[in-house]
């Protein structure tokens, strides 16, 4: 389950790479090109144009999305190998039910379309205080090839700041606090060990598939996920915000839905 995850990570570049463009490497303990969003610390949607804004501070580097496909997609971790780098994005949280293990990442977009994103994991340095998911953070540490790091390398010997914080919004897995990739993986995750995932409250951001089924926001079979009808039902092709608990039943697994809310 592990490599099917990790390939997983891999195929997701592949996919982008169609998409979008690449810029150069990272240098040694320097931070890409540096363009954020606004910052407003609160976790309530905001629906506009038919995307979804949650008020997080996102950032924006080819530079950085060209360095993870190098390392990679391009098999080229020597070049990166006990090297220092600067990193700075949005913090997120992902379960690795197969490892039982969780795992803690920064990450960001290609652009502003949004179509590609990149995220370095990174060992949590012991004593810290855990941000929020969702929170902007920066850090610098040592890349390091490791068994243990779900896709094979992540930064260790981190010292973390953040730089502003996010106000959690109440759910056990908000998955709008995440990559389109991580949330790739948390799906697998939940669909291949349900168990630990039963009765947990999420919210999830993707494209209708059916009046009851969600997938990716933005590739097809990618992956998908049922829910309750409610008395909003969407169009195929809508992007929608489900907010509830995810339930397994004898048809399989659901989210049962408190709230739909049609973006656009």
């Amino acid at each position: 389950m592990k490599k099917l995850i990790s390939l997983l990570l891999t195929v997701s570049v592949i996919l982008c790479l169609a998409a979008c463009s690449g810029g150069a490497n990272n240098d040694d303990t320097t931070e890409g090109s540096n363009d954020t969003g606004v910052t407003n610390p609160t976790a309530d949607a905001l629906l506009s144009d038919g995307e979804l804004k949650t008020g997080m501070k996102e950032k924006f580097d080819q530079m950085e999305y060209a360095a993870y496909v190098d390392l990679f997609y391009n098999d080229n971790g020597a070049s990166y190998e006990g090297k220092t780098f600067k990193k700075d994005g949005t913090f997120a949280v992902l379960y690795d039910a197969y490892s039982d293990v969780t795992r803690y990442y920064v990450w960001g977009y290609a652009d502003n379309t949004k179509c590609c994103d990149y995220q370095w994991e990174f060992v949590m340095p012991e004593g810290t205080e855990l941000p929020e998911p969702g929170s902007y953070i920066k850090l610098q540490g040592t890349m390091e090839k490791n068994d243990a790091a779900l896709d094979g390398y992540w930064l260790k010997d981190v010292s973390l700041e953040t730089t502003d914080s996010f106000k959690n919004a109440g759910f056990d897995m908000d998955m709008t606090t995440m990559s389109p990739t991580l949330v790739r993986v948390e799906i697998i995750n939940m669909l291949q060990h349900k168990d630990k995932f039963a009765d947990k409250t999420v919210r999830v951001f993707g494209r209708a598939l059916t009046d009851n089924t969600i997938q990716h926001p933005y590739y097809n079979e990618s992956w998908n996920m049922h829910f309750t009808k409610t008395d909003t039902v969407p169009a195929i092709g809508d992007y929608i915000l489900l907010e509830g608990t995810y339930n397994m039943n004898g048809a399989g697994t659901v989210i049962n839905t408190d709230k739909l809310t049609v973006i656009g």
